[in-house]
């Protein structure tokens, strides 16, 4: 069998295309590439948490969508509301003193980046008195817990080694999204992790696919059919060596026998729906309207509008958690230890303010028009219950009392001015 492959062989015509075994020449040969749908494992881990703040550092999309949140959340402001202005003046001089604000605009960064954030509570000598607080990077921190999901302490381990059992009384955890499974939350990056990896090889396939037709290629051509002489190789490597580093400011400058023709001048088409595909998935998992980071584009300005309410008041409920959380693990240790009891701070609460105020001009641009049907009538809501509608705290009967009195001659004062 052999020897007649080899007389077959021998009396067959060579090819310009296939060698002797009769395979191509010339071969393209490509790599796998599987970019098939895969759910990433997510397990907690040192490693896979300094992922995320890799993630969160080196891409420019997940940067701007977890600060543009972190900071609209937190540093929209907030009031503290309560009925006993002793404890009012206590709360905003620790506000203050403790620079809180910022320490809740890193842990808003911490959890939605990591998952969970962890706040140290500072007591004095005898553990009596909320001195400060302090936030901890959640990379370090672990949670035991019982088999019920009971939380029995923390421990922080610090280049491998496990620290001591922290009592529950000394840290405060906050999460903006549960796992079930755990006492850990989850982190925003999570569900965009296959999407990110995915962006990320498609980016620099663009950039890599935009340089490489974006640089001018040259084919050049030697001597004629008319000149019979071999071109030496000399004449190769001097051409070789003028087109190596060639830029923009180079003239190319050759004789008759020579001929530079330019190739690959038409680019590539389509880049931006190959960047739009995984940029709007990205983005959608990470809660931020493309609007807000500049994107977006070809939304009419109803579809912006609807946007911008949904995302207001989709960080009005990251607020009232965060509110919950700072009254409960952080105001009320503190007024403990000042000596105040539950019921004297049972209606403390703390409001965020809007960011766009758009739920609120429209609310309170209903009401009013509601309320002018009802000028002469009972009206339909009393005054807590219209304060309730804008997250504003009840009034006593005395204030109520006080404030109809001060209407009333303003009121009154208003139809003296309208007489004269």
């Amino acid at each position: 069998m052999a020897l007649m492959d080899r007389i077959r062989r021998f009396f067959s015509s060579s090819s310009y295309f296939l060698d002797d075994s009769g395979r191509p020449r010339t071969v393209i040969k490509t790599s796998d590439a599987d970019v098939g749908f895969s759910l990433s494992s997510n397990q907690r881990s040192e490693q896979f948490l300094k992922s995320l703040w890799t993630y969160y550092t080196g891409e420019s999309t997940i940067f701007a969508s977890i600060n543009y949140t972190a900071w609209n959340t937190v540093m929209s402001g907030y009031d503290i509301m309560t009925s006993n202005k002793e404890i009012k003046e206590l709360l905003e001089e620790f506000r203050l003193q403790t620079d809180l604000d910022t320490k809740l605009l890193d842990s808003v960064i911490y959890c939605l980046v990591f998952g969970d954030a962890f706040i140290e509570r500072i007591f004095n000598k005898k553990e009596d008195k909320l001195l400060d607080i302090k936030v901890v990077n959640p990379i370090t921190m672990e949670i035991e817990y019982d088999k019920y999901g009971r939380i029995t302490g923390y421990r922080q381990v610090i280049n491998g080694q496990k620290g001591d059992l922290i009592d529950p009384k000394y840290i405060a955890h906050f999460r903006f999204f549960p796992d079930p499974d755990s006492p850990y939350g989850i982190s925003i990056i999570t569900p965009s992790i296959d999407t990110l990896k995915r962006k990320v090889r498609t980016d620099k396939a663009i950039a890599n696919a935009i340089i490489r037709h974006g640089t001018p290629k040259y084919v050049v051509s030697i001597g004629s059919d008319k000149i019979a002489e071999p071109i030496p190789d000399a004449v190769f490597d001097e051409i070789k060596r003028e087109l190596k580093n060639i830029t923009e400011k180079n003239e190319i400058i050759v004789p008759w026998t020579v001929k530079v023709d330019s190739i690959d001048e038409k680019g590539i088409s389509g880049v931006e729906e190959y960047f739009s595909y995984f940029q709007t998935q990205l983005i959608t998992g990470l809660l931020c309207p493309e609007e807000a980071l500049g994107l977006g584009r070809g939304s009419t300005e109803a579809t912006a509008y609807i946007k911008a309410v949904m995302y207001e008041r989709m960080i009005k409920s990251f607020q009232l958690k965060l509110a919950s959380f700072l009254v409960r693990e952080i105001f009320k240790p503190f007024l403990q230890g000042h000596g105040f009891t539950q019921d004297d701070f049972k209606d403390l609460r703390v409001v965020f303010r809007s960011v766009t105020d758009e739920d609120e001009a429209m609310k309170a641009k209903w009401l009013g028009n509601l309320l002018r049907g009802y000028k002469n009538e009972p009206k339909p809501f009393t005054i807590n219950e219209i304060r309730a509608m804008f997250g504003l705290p009840p009034l006593s009967d005395e204030e109520i009392k006080r404030m109809k009195e001060e209407y009333g001659m303003l009121a009154k004062s208003v139809e003296d001015d309208e007489d004269e």
